[in-house]
């Protein structure tokens, strides 16, 4: 099961461009373990973007898995998985 959000995010990253850390709502989150990545078509029939998804576990006061995307330069939390 996952929650929706939808909501932007601060992400930092490595030196090859991989996703370490994001900070949503004001706390942060460090990347544990990195599950999987992909790209997806964003609305191309309108000519939008790919985005690019990447869905880690992340540990704040407790661990959890986290499913992020790319959009430009701007990240976003897609979803929290339960």
């Amino acid at each position: 099961m996952s929650k929706l959000i939808g909501e932007p995010v601060k992400a930092h990253a490595d030196n090859d461009s991989m996703l370490t850390a994001f900070i949503w709502r004001r706390r942060l989150y460090r990347v544990v373990e990195v599950h999987s990545w992909w790209w997806e078509p964003s609305e191309w029939w309108h000519g939008k973007a790919v985005r690019f998804f990447i869905r880690v576990n992340a540990q704040n006061s407790s661990e959890g898995t986290y499913e992020l995307y790319r959009l430009g330069e701007q990240w976003f939390l897609s979803r929290v998985l339960d």
